[in-house]
């Protein structure tokens, strides 16, 4: 009788260990087929902003253009730097840095360049992340530019910006900042401080960029930039914007001031 009994235990654990055994595999499986198919090597070259980098593929040097997602201009001619525009540079520059082994995903083929001739793609990070996903994750990119048929990973880039957009991550933590057409940085003014009645008076400062505040200080208007000493530095302006940088407010187009 025990004979029979420890038998049946046997084939129960048996059982048992087949059972953890075929759902691993088919785990292992699955997980397998998840893996997007078709990468190709590649080193990073240059980082130029939170959604464009040059990639050395196969010995031959390519402009790749993030797909599905848009961060805030930093070096657009013309263009104000964006609220949280140089965070999303800082990333790609931490995630991205020159010499570092990616995996690049291009978009489907006859559909993988823009007008420009950029390699569109998504890229995985050595940690098998994607990058695409993890900048918007971070409030640090709205999901755009959304043109069959590349468009394989919206689905997890939407639950991304959803999950950004709930816990007011980023550019989601300013009111009305981001639009479907791109991003309102009239929506990105902090007034200057005082009582309720001086609020709106013609001397309340627009300052965009705050997370630069008390460095370069330049006039969106004129172009030029003010470094903490200067003659104008602390005089009041206008339509501020904040720089970290004088080489980043030179590269969004401003000049030094004379004095």
């Amino acid at each position: 009788m025990n004979f029979i009994r420890k038998f049946g235990f046997l084939l129960l654990f048996i059982f048992v260990l087949l059972g953890a055994c075929s759902q691993s595999s088919v785990h292992q499986n699955k997980k397998q087929s998840d893996t997007p198919q078709g990468l190709v090597a590649g080193t990073i070259i240059r980082t130029v902003d939170g959604d464009t980098v040059h990639v050395n593929i196969n010995g031959k040097e390519e402009n790749i253009r993030l797909l599905l997602i848009d961060t805030p201009e930093t070096h657009k001619p013309g263009t104000p730097v964006q609220p949280y525009g140089p965070e999303a540079s800082d990333y790609a520059k931490k995630e991205l840095a020159v010499g570092t082994k990616v995996m690049v995903e291009e978009g489907v083929k006859g559909h993988e360049r823009d007008k420009y001739g950029r390699l569109l793609a998504y890229i995985y990070l050595p940690n098998g992340k994607m990058y695409n996903e993890e900048v918007v994750k971070k409030g640090l990119a709205r999901v755009a530019y959304i043109y069959e048929p590349n468009t394989i990973h919206l689905s997890d880039l939407k639950k991304d910006e959803s999950y950004a957009k709930k816990h007011k991550l980023g550019i989601w933590s300013i009111t009305g900042y981001v639009t479907e057409k791109g991003y309102d940085i009239s929506k990105a003014t902090l007034k200057s401080s005082g009582t309720e009645s001086n609020k709106n008076s013609s001397d309340t400062a627009t300052k965009y960029n705050t997370g630069c505040k008390g460095q370069i200080k330049g006039n969106v208007n004129s172009k030029i930039y003010h470094v903490p000493g200067g003659e104008n530095y602390d005089s009041k302006m206008n339509h501020i914007v904040w720089f970290c940088s004088e080489v980043e407010a030179q590269k969004a187009g401003y000049r030094k001031a004379k004095r």
